[in-house]
């Protein structure tokens, strides 16, 4: 829908039906917005947690950028300290969302990494993989699969990346189904991809966003 509502606006500017200048100024409202879909589609407390963050700093960039602000890296950079410090707080005094019994977090095969300011590295070993959520922000995670399996036929992994960087490590029997959004980021899927008819093939789907950062699979 902001493609769309983008694209529209650029045609009547160019067929001078609606006059607009300076458009790339609000390029936050991106931000604003991925945020909001973040949070409203926030299964753990860590999708709640990076929502946030990205609403905050795409309001403070459409500040800046309006002239209701005048922020430079000079006066900007103890914002992220105390970004980091309310981070660090959300995630030890909010306590986590309610979830149903059959919630791919209440299993030990599951995941439920998220990397603020710092990085995560993790092995997973189990017979019985579920999924599960992980996040970054300001940082990065690394998750290696490769000697996990599925009892079922796939799994769902949400992801969310912001300013920082995913890797996933997986069996070479799974299929990467990639459903992530890319803003200003990339995600790279440098598998070697099983063929779908063969028996024994899983799929791991993978859904989110990816914003000013990057994600990759390999196996």
């Amino acid at each position: 829908m902001i493609i769309i509502g983008i694209g529209v606006l650029f045609l009547l500017r160019n067929m001078d039906i609606v006059i607009f200048q300076d458009v790339w100024r609000f390029w936050p409202v991106l931000l604003i917005a991925a945020g909001l879909a973040r949070m409203v589609d926030a299964h753990h407390s860590g999708c709640q947690l990076t929502g946030g963050i990205m609403i905050g700093a795409g309001g403070l960039l459409l500040a800046n950028t309006l002239g209701f602000l005048h922020l430079n890296w000079h006066d900007f950079w103890p914002l992220i300290l105390i970004g980091a410090g309310l981070a660090m707080l959300y995630q030890r005094l909010v306590p986590p969302r309610p979830v149903s019994p059959t919630s791919a977090g209440d299993f030990e095969g599951s995941l439920n990494d998220h990397a603020v300011f710092g990085g995560v590295d993790r092995k997973l070993t189990t017979a019985d993989f579920r999924g599960g959520s992980t996040s970054a922000v300001f940082g990065g995670v690394q998750i290696d699969l490769r000697r996990s399996a599925m009892r079922g036929d796939s799994a769902t992994v949400d992801v969310s990346t912001m300013f920082g960087g995913m890797e996933f490590k997986v069996p070479q029997n799974w299929l990467v189904v990639s459903q992530v959004t890319a803003i200003f980021g990339g995600v790279d899927n440098k598998c070697v991809e099983p063929d779908p008819s063969m028996p024994g093939v899983k799929r791991l789907f993978v859904k989110g966003s990816v914003i000013f950062g990057g994600i990759e699979f390999k196996n």
